[in-house]
């Protein structure tokens, strides 16, 4: 693989920044998951088709958000900008960018402290919530009085309307404790209203062990993430990571990381660096999660020794493969020694992933990393990147991420035949997969390819609105827009033409 880098600890994975090597860190800390699960608490010793199911009713409404009610209008009327006030260059490096349903709000990670009037601790990674149409930075990760978190947070969430943000954070100010504990929690805030512990342990006491990687659901009611505490749940102590739910409404969290028969998972490699379920995603109502596992119990027969992706239906109860060819048949090879993304269309239709197999589709023999699709509907799974003429590309493509309907998929690739301009090392697209156009994302001002990036190879996830018309990513490079000479890597948004 081509996406190496230096081995890091688990201190360096909790408290550094959060975005650099996005990949490599999503394999990272779920080793620091189940590092931290292990040394937490003594622990003991195919699937049906997924079927359509009404929508979870939504909570109550929640309070106007401080940058204003969420509304139709785009993102801004240029290309790509910057999440800042205008005149400001952030003067600290930026990550984990995520938009909302019409683009028009956006969440991130940023050691920037002059982005809004309410200042973040600089070189400490605080969320903020940018409205581009008030153009105003709002500090989501503040404590109860309204200061600045006392620990790192990272990775937010937002929901369709922007008013739900959920976020993992080791500061110990954002709701009471008792303890300063060296544990990253899964928090979440609600419009202007006060921020709220997620990942509470069962009978309400204190999580035993860290979680990260929160999505919401576009309705904003539910939240997914990753979790090796064992306490989160009755009865789990498979002594790995799991994938849970928190359904905001009601403050419940279930496990959804489990077989149809709703028993846990176990087993996968034993010497594997990496076990247990993790990078969940979710569709808009919260009925589908789908998520990575390398437990071999969850479908019976399946590939034993490679993780596979899967999705959970939590109304219908069956826990269904499907990093599957269209005859059923699990892929042969994850992307191993890395974790598998995938993301699911908001209305459930589509699974998108990427895979290192060569036995998904006819015609796959790149021998690359590929991006393929997963149609929960008929069954049928199929590489969806290519070049304008029909080519595969020519080297990895990886971190998909995809639109409501599973028309606009965005990636990050190392190919050099999918579009122009290009530059060294990975760049950013889109592909419209009814037109089966490629756009190339990180572009320098004039149009042309982007300046270096600060990393020889930035591996990150982006993020596309639900719509398809907003696409956010990060790169160091100083020449996307006027005015970038922080020396830092960004979050910058683009508007793509209109379909």
């Amino acid at each position: 693989m081509r996406r190496g880098g230096p081995h890091f600890s688990q201190e360096f994975v909790v408290t550094t920044t959060p975005c650099r090597m996005r990949i490599l860190r999503l394999a990272l800390v779920t080793v620091m998951l189940a590092v931290s699960a292990a040394a937490t608490l003594p622990r003991a010793a195919s699937g049906a088709s997924i079927a359509a199911a009404p929508a979870a009713p939504n909570p109550a409404p929640p309070k106007p958000a401080a940058p204003g009610a969420p509304g139709p209008t785009p993102v801004p009327s240029i290309r790509t900008v910057r999440p800042a006030p205008a005149g400001v260059d952030p003067n600290g490096a930026s990550a984990d960018p995520s938009l909302s349903g019409d683009g028009r709000y956006v969440a991130f990670a940023s050691q920037a402290s002059n982005l809004g009037p309410v200042l973040g601790r600089r070189r400490i990674f605080n969320i903020y919530l940018f409205d581009f149409r008030a153009g105003r930075a709002t500090l989501i990760s503040s404590s109860r009085n309204g200061s600045p978190a006392n620990g790192p947070s990272t990775t937010p969430s937002i929901s369709a309307n922007g008013q739900v943000v959920a976020f993992a954070s080791q500061a110990t100010n954002l709701v009471a404790r008792t303890a300063n504990r060296k544990v990253t929690d899964i928090f979440v805030r609600v419009g202007s209203g006060p921020i709220r512990l997620v990942s509470v342990g069962f009978g309400g006491v204190q999580p035993d062990g860290s979680s990260s990687q929160p999505v919401v659901s576009a309705d904003g009611r539910f939240v997914a993430f990753t979790s090796a505490a064992d306490d989160l749940v009755a009865g789990d102590d498979n002594a790995m990571a799991d994938v849970f739910v928190s359904d905001l409404a009601t403050g419940r969290i279930k496990r959804v990381s489990v077989t149809s028969a709703g028993r846990q998972a176990l087993g996968g490699p034993p010497k594997a660096s990496i076990r247990g379920s993790f990078n969940p995603s979710i569709s808009a109502n919260g009925q589908l999660v789908s998520f990575t596992s390398t437990a071999s119990n969850l479908l019976a027969g399946g590939r034993k020794g490679v993780p596979q992706v899967f999705v959970r239906n939590r109304i219908g109860g069956d826990t269904r493969r499907v990093s599957v060819s269209s005859d059923g048949h699990g892929q042969n090879a994850s992307v191993a020694p890395f974790t598998q993304i995938s993301d699911l269309s908001a209305d459930g239709h589509y699974v998108v992933f990427d895979s290192n197999a060569s036995n998904l589709a006819p015609g796959d023999r790149n021998g690359h990393t590929n991006i393929f699709r997963h149609s929960l509907v008929s069954g049928r799974t199929s590489v969806i990147v290519r070049s304008s003429q029909g080519r595969a590309p020519s080297n990895d493509s990886f971190a998909p991420a995809t639109s409501a309907d599973g028309r606009v998929t965005v990636f990050e690739s190392l190919a050099d035949n999918l579009t122009s301009p290009l530059a060294p090392g990975p760049n950013v697209f889109a592909q419209d997969l009814l037109t089966r156009s490629n756009l190339s994302l990180d572009v320098a001002l004039d149009g042309g390819p982007r300046g270096p990036e600060l990393d020889a190879q930035l591996l990150q996830q982006t993020a596309v609105s639900a719509d398809g018309r907003t696409v956010a990513f990060v790169s160091g490079a100083d020449n996307l827009v006027a005015g970038d000479s922080n020396g830092a890597d960004d979050v910058f948004v683009r508007t793509l033409p209109r379909r």
